[in-house]
């Protein structure tokens, strides 16, 4: 199984091209606004880097949300298109579960703008606490001082911890999500769009 993983929900783009269980290639970039104009130019030089192909894939993934409103539609455009083009398999991971990683038990905050956050809690890769959106100062105060936090920590005033997102999307494989119906694929965003990035 040939898969090409990708994150445009956040200002990072992540990449990454696994084969089977192992990570061959990846990219993490931060570049925020710039997703739509190098996703598919950094995939290719990822794809050549493996001597790969755009008709050697068997498979996609793509974070469904939450995050921007122009950056989830980014990956999942891409998907959708080469799930039909080839066809492939069709896969979405929650974009905090993909910071969250099998990490035992993370805090995922991250950056929903207007003094808010996305937030979750995650015991190795599967939710404990659903994700959902809230205001920084309403948050801050119900952490604990040992909470492990991942993502945009400094919000929250605290140091997350560091992580590896393209090798997460390997990681967290027996738990991403099938999808059979192209077209009932949206993005999950916990707000109203006009209040997105």
């Amino acid at each position: 199984m040939r898969t090409l993983a990708l994150d445009t929900s956040t200002h990072a783009l992540v990449i990454a091209l696994i084969e089977n269980d192992r990570v061959l290639a990846k990219a993490t970039l931060e570049i925020p606004k710039r997703q739509s104009e190098l996703t598919l130019p950094e995939v290719d030089r990822l794809m050549k880097q493996i001597g790969w192909t755009p008709t050697d894939l068997t498979a996609i993934v793509v974070t469904d949300g939450p995050g921007s409103y122009t950056g989830l539609r980014i990956a999942m455009t891409i998907a959708k298109v080469l799930a039909v083009i080839q066809p492939l398999e069709l896969y979405t991971i929650g974009t905090l579960q993909l910071w969250a990683g099998r990490l035992s038990r993370v805090r995922v905050v991250l950056d929903a703008r207007a003094q808010r956050v996305f937030t979750g809690v995650y015991e190795y890769g599967v939710a404990v606490e659903a994700d959902h959106a809230i205001a920084i100062e309403t948050l801050r105060p119900q952490l604990n001082v040992d909470d492990v936090i991942a993502g945009h920590a400094q919000l929250v005033e605290r140091t997350a911890v560091s992580v590896d997102l393209a090798e997460n999307f390997a990681a967290l494989k027996p738990l991403w999500n099938r999808v059979d119906n192209l077209h009932a694929l949206v993005p999950r965003y916990l707000k109203d769009p006009e209040h997105s990035v």
